[in-house]
């Protein structure tokens, strides 16, 4: 029986546009993360009090 995942052979290069895309949405979901770590934090230690 013949896999899903060694049934793709060719891959399509992506162009400007989509890396620039790709490296602006990895930007924004970092910087959300930060900032909830930001508040997940804040939160713990004014609660603490």
């Amino acid at each position: 029986m013949q896999e899903y995942r060694d049934a793709p052979k060719d891959f399509v290069e992506p162009t400007a546009a989509e890396l620039k895309a790709r490296n602006r949405r990895n930007v924004g979901i970092a910087v959300a993360l930060a900032a909830f770590m930001v508040f997940v934090f804040v939160t713990m230690i004014s609660s603490a009090q």
